[in-house]
């Protein structure tokens, strides 16, 4: 994997919201220079909604972590402007049936030409032909 990588949110959300992945996780985000797209902020924020609407956790510690990844992504990544990466995105979501969401991250990989880091591998299989995928299991 390069120094630099393209996180997606689910990636971020792993390191903040325990999960199965989320050692691995760490140690991606501790070793490299990590970019993001600026979708991350809501959709790391949708995570931690769902965290307390359907998994009952406590609303002042699922916030306090929230405010910890908006802080990381912030403060620790790179962050690509969604509106720069539409049109490759748009085009990425239709040839490869993704969602634009998901393209987004796509695109700001092959824009940074660096690999994008997901935990979904429905997304890793269907783009590892466009950019270097590294699926964290």
């Amino acid at each position: 994997m390069p120094d630099s990588v393209v996180l997606d949110s689910c990636i971020i959300a792993a390191v903040f919201f325990p999960e199965g992945v989320t050692e691995k996780a760490i140690e991606i985000v501790e070793n490299h220079d990590c970019t993001t797209v600026d979708l991350a902020y809501a959709e790391v924020a949708n995570v931690a909604w769902k965290r307390v609407r359907h998994s009952g956790q406590d609303q002042g510690l699922v916030m306090s972590a929230l405010a910890d990844a908006q802080a990381f992504i912030r403060e620790t990544c790179q962050v690509v402007p969604a509106r720069d990466l539409i049109p490759a995105a748009y085009d990425l979501a239709c040839s490869h049936g993704i969602t634009i969401y998901d393209a987004l991250f796509v695109a700001a990989a092959e824009q940074c030409r660096t690999c994008l880091v997901t935990a979904d591998g429905r997304l890793h299989d269907t783009v590892r032909e466009v950019v270097t995928s590294h699926l964290v299991r």
